[in-house]
């Protein structure tokens, strides 16, 4: 037998074992998207539809007062649910896991829940501050606000404008109790908040890249490349000037593929959208 031969496996299988060990475990439940499937399954009760989201609206524009009665026992069914969320935004990794080599087939239905449970989650911090607890409505409108921009994580164009339309209510939430009477300390709780936010808020970018890949494949993609379609729309979103040049671009895109590219210029009117209420919302809070 030759020893000389056998040591040095064994030596560098020792070293790998020492290796190992010495490194820290991955933590599998350091992912805040844990802890929001979790607080998916928790909700009870509620459905977004057209009329649940023009009442939410009119209450956050200020054409409808909040009802606490009405809500109140709804809110009161999913603060497991909304407490589960929270917690979940005490995590900075969110990762949903999602399998974009589905291109098109990519489960969506995590952004249909996040929506849900965002809305819920406004209703709840009206029901905290008009029932005398301002601090812990003004937590949850901060908590509401971690958890929308995480919505928008690793998603497509999709997961991204429903992150939109919860931080812009979660804004008008925070607008609603600084025109009610809060104090600098619970300003700061707000303000600490939105000062998360880059000037774009989210990340748009990604979010078309995401979409474009998704497409650039079958049964959309035969002979297309969509490489060039793509930065053009990248471009477009960070200088609108270049928008008429890239929709001539678009245009020699054949059908079905066309059609189901995102229209460019609405797309850069929500994203501009996006950052004037952002704007507003930081300097509400100066």
């Amino acid at each position: 037998m030759n020893t000389k031969s056998t040591y040095i496996p064994i030596a560098m299988l020792l070293a790998f074992s020492s290796w190992a060990f010495a490194e820290p475990a991955v933590k599998l439940g350091d992912n805040a998207a844990l802890r929001y499937w979790a607080a998916f399954a928790e909700m009870q009760d509620w459905a977004t539809t057209p009329e649940n989201a023009k009442e939410l609206r009119a209450i956050l524009d200020g054409t409808a007062p909040y009802d606490d009665l009405k809500y109140k026992d709804l809110v009161a069914k999913n603060e497991p649910a909304l407490r589960l969320m929270q917690r979940g935004t005490t995590i900075p990794n969110c990762d949903w896991g999602l399998d974009y080599d589905l291109g098109p087939d990519t489960p969506v239905e995590y952004v249909r829940n996040a929506l849900q449970l965002g809305r819920l989650n406004v209703l709840y911090a009206f029901h905290q501050m008009i029932n005398g607890d301002k601090d812990g409505g003004l937590r949850t409108l901060a908590a509401g606000m971690h958890f929308a921009h995480d919505v928008a994580t690793g998603g497509s164009l999709f997961a991204t404008l429903v992150a939109k339309d919860l931080l812009e209510s979660h804004f008008q939430a925070a607008e609603f109790a600084i025109h009610a009477g809060i104090s600098s300390e619970q300003v700061a709780v707000l303000r600490k908040a939105v000062a998360q936010f880059g000037p774009e808020g989210l990340d748009w970018e990604s979010a078309i890249r995401l979409e474009m890949a998704a497409r650039n494949r079958p049964p959309w993609q035969k002979n297309v490349s969509l490489a060039r379609v793509t930065q053009a729309y990248v471009n477009a979103l960070k200088n609108p000037a270049t928008l008429p040049e890239f929709e001539r671009l678009l245009g020699t895109i054949p059908m079905p593929l066309h059609d189901v590219i995102p229209p460019p210029q609405r797309t850069l009117e929500e994203k501009q959208e996006f950052e004037r209420k952002l704007q507003q919302a930081k300097a509400a809070l100066e």
